[in-house]
């Protein structure tokens, strides 16, 4: 008798437990279905149907978007649920908007408002990449060889470029990157916002706009807008360890991160987060066997042995080696009862990386003078190294206040994107032996500083809103080592030229006849 009690409860886990879930107009397909307390679950088929083992007294969560969730106790093995309209989801969205906020459910174009545990839930370790994964039509990829491109991979929304996907952190425009993107990448020619610069900890929430909003942002906002709520009051000190690999072994990543926070008596707070992460490189090179590039084919009678010996063309393809540190904060203090508050948030990013640019075959650029190779030895070219130093620094200060029942918003800010390179394991054939192997190459900088006055105001169904913004860029070039652009025919070519132009005898045929007989 004790086995047979014993083994009672097994009989009454195995029950399958189906139904058909609809609201007040038929069948409702893809309602998620929970067991309660446990990962258990599936969703409604197109006809509203669902099939979940579970066993009786346990419960079942039903949720939908735009409905109430239930949860009902499982009594028998059919179950069948009648979903209401509700405002589950009337989350407030889109704190940018200078108009009133509004609600998923009262939205008409698509809002996704992402918490951090969920964003963490993708198993990523940047924001560039947790938005990958979880928003539709968002698009960030490791972009490799494709010189410093591949150090800050290109996002945008619904495929229509980086610089038409705005990007706010709490409601202010967020400073583009100093780099242009001109290799083969998505959004070539464009300028893009450095999301790497953004630790995950010092988020809250992220609220995406997937539809156009020019009309009110700008051209900028064409394809949609990300807004970055960074956190405020926190109950706890939280320390998150991350690390990861690949299944080929490669590709380590190591993260930390602390965030912590301070909460006064009188409603003020400050949030700090700080962060650490570094990557080494993946390499999937492929094995294509010949250099369609070049136009080395693989029964080549010259170079055919060492295709066949380099199959991957000696290259390294994958993500960049990188290490990053973040210090973010976010403070605000009330006053008049708390109906008015200053506030200022902003963040500093450094950023190391180093990817590799095409490799230099044999075939293709020669080592004479033994700069990267032992003499002697057999030559079997080289690939260079793009490094890259950048620094991304953010400042916003502000104050919110009431004004004739108006809510008025006063902001400054300011954001800068530096970046620095270097070019290593190379050389410049028309330096000859005197080449250095190592080059800095320069750089960018980019600023903007920014004025914002908003004014709203709430009168039911109408909402009234008007503002003003004062913006100005900046843009600067660094030259790199002299050595790293000195170019003998272009020199030769350029000093032609002044010489022709002044005594203005020579025609552009005769130039390149000069030019032939030294």
């Amino acid at each position: 008798m004790f086995l047979f009690f014993l083994g009672a409860p097994a009989l009454v886990t195995a029950q399958q437990v189906t139904g058909v879930v609809k609201d007040d107009s038929g069948a409702l397909p893809g309602v998620s279905v929970v067991v309660k307390g446990t990962s258990s679950g599936t969703t409604t088929d197109f006809d509203g149907k669902y099939s979940i083992n579970a066993s009786s007294g346990a419960v079942l969560v039903f949720s939908y978007v735009g409905y109430e969730t239930q949860e009902n106790t499982v009594s028998g093995n059919k179950m069948n649920v009648i979903m209401q309209s509700g405002v589950a989801l009337d989350a407030v969205v889109l704190t940018g908007n200078r108009s009133k906020p509004r609600t998923i459910l009262d939205s008409p174009v698509p809002i996704d408002n992402i918490g951090l545990d969920e964003m963490r839930s993708t198993g990523q370790p940047t924001i560039d990449k947790m938005l990958t994964y979880k928003v539709p039509s968002f698009n960030s990829t490791t972009q490799a060889v494709s010189d410093a491109t591949a150090h800050f991979d290109p996002a945008d929304l619904r495929g229509l470029g980086p610089s038409r996907t705005l990007v706010l952190v709490n409601g202010k425009r967020k400073n583009q990157s100093a780099l242009v993107y001109i290799n083969d990448t998505p959004g070539k020619g464009e300028v893009g916002v450095d999301l790497k610069s953004i630790p995950a900890a010092a988020i809250e929430r992220i609220e995406v706009l997937r539809d156009g909003a020019s009309a009110q942002y700008g051209s900028d906002a064409i394809a949609g807008v990300i807004n970055m709520v960074l956190k405020k009051n926190v109950e706890y000190t939280t320390v998150n360890v991350n690390s990861g690999v690949t299944t080929e072994g490669d590709g380590f990543n190591f993260g930390v991160d602390l965030n912590t926070g301070l909460t006064g008596e009188n409603g003020g707070y400050l949030n700090i987060t700080a962060g650490y992460y570094e990557q080494e490189k993946t390499n999937r090179p492929g094995s294509p066997g010949s250099d369609a590039l070049i136009g080395v084919e693989a029964n080549d009678p010259t170079w055919g042995a060492w295709l066949a010996d380099n199959p991957d063309l000696g290259m390294n393809v994958g993500q960049p080696e990188l290490q990053k540190i973040d210090l973010f904060f976010n403070a605000g203090i009330p006053f008049k009862n708390d109906s008015g508050e200053f506030y200022s948030f902003g963040g500093f990013t450094s950023r190391q990386g180093t990817s590799f640019a095409l490799y230099r075959a044999p075939y293709w650029v020669g080592d004479p003078y033994n700069l990267l190779h032992e003499a002697g030895s057999d030559y079997n070219g080289f690939q260079p190294t793009f490094e890259t130093d950048v620094m991304d620094n953010n400042l916003t200060a502000g104050v919110k206040w009431k004004l004739f029942n108006f809510d008025v918003d006063f902001s400054g800010t300011y954001g800068r994107n530096r970046i620095d390179y270097d070019v290593n394991n190379t050389l410049n054939p028309d330096l000859g032996a005197s080449s250095p192997t190592e080059f800095a190459v320069g750089g960018y900088t980019f600023s903007n500083t920014l004025a914002n006055l908003d004014f709203s105001r709430n009168l039911g169904q109408l909402n009234i809103a008007f503002g003003a913004e004062i913006k100005q860029e900046n843009f600067s070039a660094r030259a790199g080592d002299a050595a790293s652009y000195f170019n003998l025919l272009g020199m030769v070519m350029h000093n032609l030229s002044l010489v022709c132009s002044h005594l203005m005898q020579c025609a552009p045929i005769d130039i390149i006849m000069v030019f032939m007989e030294i």
